[in-house]
């Protein structure tokens, strides 16, 4: 019986831990394609938010995240403009409340980023387009967003 016990007790720990998996940090680059800056009282003055459309420019299609920065991340960025590439840093952690994995921009450029994981105008997506060709001639497009194999092998972080 005791044998039993630690058996059943070893095996329910692994099943505990299987799930859990260390946050992943990435490193890639992000062309700025859109930024917009809230609560300048004057041309030149610091930011209270940025909105930033990011593009994912090492990932094949289209990949880009829309992100909602805070002050403090807009008085560093003040000098960001759109079509800027930039290095940025990515966590990926899985969410058990949201039964997948999650990632969040942590840094761009030298800017440190705190994203609010409720902050509703934050989202993602993917997807890789192609045209739609009827007896030679382009008469559509076609646009998938499921995230291909090709995309999570280059871009881990997007894996669900």
């Amino acid at each position: 019986m005791n044998r039993f016990h630690v058996g059943f007790g070893a095996a329910f720990v692994l099943l505990l831990t299987a799930g859990c998996d260390k946050p992943k940090h990435y490193t890639t680059t992000v062309q700025l394609a859109q930024l917009q800056r809230f609560g300048q009282t004057t041309p030149g003055s610091k930011a209270s938010i940025m909105d930033l459309e990011l593009k994912f420019v090492d990932c094949p299609g289209d990949a880009m995240k829309l992100v909602r920065a805070d002050k403090a991340f807009g008085e560093c960025a003040a000098n960001f403009k759109s079509g800027d590439k930039l290095e940025a840093e990515l966590v990926s952690t899985y969410s058990s409340e949201r039964g997948g994995y999650r990632n969040e921009v942590v840094r761009i450029g030298s800017c440190p980023l705190k994203m609010d994981p409720k902050e509703e105008a934050n989202y993602e997506m993917v997807q890789t387009c192609r045209d739609l060709e009827a007896t030679g001639v382009v008469v559509g497009v076609h646009c998938d967003r499921q995230r291909s194999k090709e995309l999570v092998a280059k871009c881990p972080w997007f894996r669900r």
